[in-house]
């Protein structure tokens, strides 16, 4: 009998150090895969699509309840603002009394002054300090001409595509239906990054959705 208690023992024990070894773990039994997370809760642990160049196109931006076109113009061009892009005008209301979106819209390029340039050797060295000096959002886009011969040109300062923004996608319900639906809100021009969070408990949530600038 003590040779069988040994002989298991060290059965067990070797087992148990595979199972240590591999990384393996008895699943916990707590928690519900299907239970809805918090509206204040932002999840990043799905996987990170490669994702697209970023292009200048519209996008729609949530910008809290906006009651009137009275009320429309302070709130919408702070949100574009701060992606730096123009609000064109437009709003509208995604849940009534509780959530509106922005349609902002990319910003055309800067023309600024940069002194005299006199050739595209010289342009390489002037244009990008001064579309750096001009707004630091923007960057020289390769366009440059005299407008005074000797003595003015100018360079063209353009603004840059938001890397990510956060795009509705309707109700969100966990990660499993995050997939889908975060996938369909970012389009072909963006790439889902993992995070969501739910801006209207039950009515709406939004998707991180970024390109590569």
């Amino acid at each position: 009998m003590n040779i069988q208690r040994v002989i298991t023992s060290f059965l067990t024990s070797s087992a148990l150090g595979i199972m240590l070894i591999a990384g393996c773990s008895a699943p916990s039994g707590e928690g519900d895969p299907g239970e809805a997370i918090s509206g204040d809760e932002i999840v990043n642990d799905a996987p990170q699509a490669l994702s697209p160049a970023c292009v200048a196109e519209n996008l729609a931006l949530e910008a809290g309840p906006i009651w009137s076109n009275a009320d429309a113009p302070t709130k919408c061009t702070g949100v574009c603002d701060a992606q730096n892009m123009d609000w064109g005008g437009q709003w509208w209301t995604t849940v009534s009394g509780e959530m509106s979106v922005c349609e902002c819209s990319p910003r055309p390029p800067a023309v600024v002054e940069a002194g005299p340039i006199w050739s595209n050797i010289d342009a390489q060295t002037k244009c990008p300090d001064t579309c750096a000096g001009f707004d630091s959002a923007t960057a020289w886009n390769g366009q440059w001409w005299t407008t005074v011969w000797g003595e003015m040109s100018v360079c063209e300062c353009a603004y840059a595509p938001p890397a990510r923004v956060s795009l509705e996608a309707g109700p969100i319900w966990n990660n499993g239906d995050a997939a889908g639906k975060c996938a369909a809100a970012c389009g072909d021009t963006r790439a889902w990054d993992g995070e969501w969070t739910t801006t209207v408990w039950g009515e709406m949530s939004v998707c991180g959705c970024a390109c590569a600038p």
